[in-house]
């Protein structure tokens, strides 16, 4: 089974697979109990969701239009709108995040502006629902976004981007800039005082400026790399708690990013997806270690969203 999604890796990677698999659905099972307590107690929050879908519909379309009007690449236009945000709406600088991922997808996949906006209201009605859950894991907001871009695509799309999976002497490369990324993002909003949507914006804007122009046609993975761990490196302390178990989910994210290169390509929110399940895994094994003596009942998840 693991042979389908590793042909020719290493033999080291099935359990490296097998262990982030079990830790993904370890980390879903303990957030299981969070959710539980949102139904129990009904505290999703709607008072701002106005103000959230319209932030992520602007994240949207600003992203969007970089990319078909002005030729600007994905990763580039998102990050720019991230940092934007962050510098002058810092209060709504997340949903906008948000929409920028919405915004990443392809023009060829969406076709049109109103493709775009119907994926960004989905994604900015999920956001709010979502809210409650699953704070301070990195990539939760491409996830969201990913979901409303899928719920678009799917019926409406032709067929998505797809390419072959890169060659060996790649892997090594993308999955060091990956692990790097990570631990940088997370370290310039854990020990400065940019928060986690400015760090991002940060090194998404300088590897994805300067990869594909330096490196050789692998530069835009490398890239796409670099930017999915920056997801990862938004990740709250309180749900991995420094830079070597952050390097490791970075480190994660790169392998996942290199063999799902054939699948859904062009799909806004993608990336971070990729982040969003190797933080869920890493955080799933370390509270199963109880390295830092979390528990069911002891942890508490970050307050405000911030991934």
């Amino acid at each position: 089974m693991w042979g389908t999604f590793l042909p020719s890796g290493p033999i080291l990677l099935s359990p490296v697979l097998i262990a982030g698999t079990l830790g993904t659905g370890l980390g879903i099972r303990y957030e299981w109990w969070e959710l539980r307590r949102v139904i129990d107690q009904g505290t999703v929050v709607v008072s701002e969701a106005h103000q959230n879908l319209l932030a992520v519909v602007s994240g949207t379309l600003l992203t969007f239009a970089g990319v078909a009007e002005l030729g600007v690449s994905p990763i580039v236009a998102a990050s720019l709108v991230g940092i934007i945000a962050a510098i002058t709406i810092q209060g709504v600088a997340v949903p906008v995040y948000c929409g920028a991922f919405v915004g990443m997808t392809s023009p060829e996949l969406f076709g049109s502006y109103w493709y775009a906006t119907l994926a960004a209201v989905l994604a900015g009605l999920l956001f709010t629902v979502a809210h409650p859950v699953f704070h301070g894991v990195g990539g939760k907001l491409g996830t969201t976004a990913f979901v409303g871009v899928l719920m678009i695509l799917l019926p409406t799309a032709g067929s998505f981007q797809s390419g072959t999976i890169p060659s060996q002497r790649v892997l090594f490369p993308v999955v060091g800039f990956a692990a790097l990324s990570a631990i940088s993002s997370f370290t310039v909003h854990t020990r400065s005082a940019a928060d986690p949507v400015l760090a991002s914006g940060l090194v998404g804007t300088v590897g994805g400026l300067l990869l594909p122009v330096f490196v050789d046609a692998s530069g835009e993975l490398l890239a796409a790399a670099v930017y999915s761990a920056s997801f990862a490196g938004m990740t709250d302390p309180k749900r991995i708690p420094n830079e070597w178990w952050i390097g490791t989910t970075g480190i994660g994210v790169g392998l996942v990013v290199v063999y799902t290169t054939p699948f859904v390509g062009g799909s806004g929110g993608k990336l971070g997806t990729i982040a969003f399940g190797s933080c869920l895994g890493i955080h799933g094994i370390l509270r199963t270690l109880n390295i830092f003596h979390l528990s069911r009942r002891g942890y508490q998840p970050p307050k405000e969203e911030t991934t």
